[in-house]
């Protein structure tokens, strides 16, 4: 990967550290916020921050964590790894020290579980987007479409065989664009 515009430390742990201070939700309600950041900054282009995405969900973690780790590097190396990574653990870490205090004496309020509930709703709404649009974005064969479509009805009806119909679907797509590739 080419990098487009060397950033220095601080910017891109201040970014990152409003990303994750600002986002409720997770991880992967950072990552519309994190592409529109980019965007924003022109730090990378949507493409390259779509193929991090892809390459971060493969990484064992947090997604928001592996991404902030990638596209700190993509930025600006290792000091740039280092700082998203620090600037999207910190929000969190001093987050679930207070929420997780407060959460005890206020568990049982009306107001509480209504936000937690309207939080959970705009969580599925946000990886619905994201899911759209690594989907639009990524160019389909024939042979994928049709095997990502049976793997879904075949962990639909058998959903204890998850990692063996995942393996299953990962060797046919090699196989056959290899096959059709040759």
């Amino acid at each position: 990967m080419k990098k487009e515009k060397e950033v220095d430390f601080f910017p891109i742990f201040l970014t990152f550290f409003r990303i994750s201070l600002l986002t409720i939700g997770g991880g992967y309600a950072m990552v519309p916020v994190m592409a529109k950041e980019m965007e924003k900054k022109k730090w990378m282009s949507k493409s390259d921050f779509y193929t991090l995405l892809a390459q971060s969900q493969s990484i064992p973690g947090s997604v928001a964590f592996n991404l902030s780790i990638l596209v700190g590097k993509k930025i600006s190396g290792l000091k740039g790894s280092f700082a998203g990574a620090i600037g999207v653990i910190l929000p969190p870490f001093f987050a679930i020290i207070l929420i997780g205090a407060l959460l005890s004496k206020f568990s049982n309020s009306p107001i509480v579980i209504g936000f937690l509930k309207g939080a959970y709703g705009a969580v599925i709404g946000l990886i619905a987007g994201i899911l759209y649009k690594m989907i639009t974005l990524r160019k389909w064969n024939f042979l994928e479409v049709l095997v990502g479509v049976i793997g879904i009805f075949f962990l639909i009806l058998k959903s204890d065989y998850v990692l063996v119909i995942f393996i299953l679907i990962v060797l046919t797509v090699w196989i056959g664009d290899k096959k059709w590739k040759s």
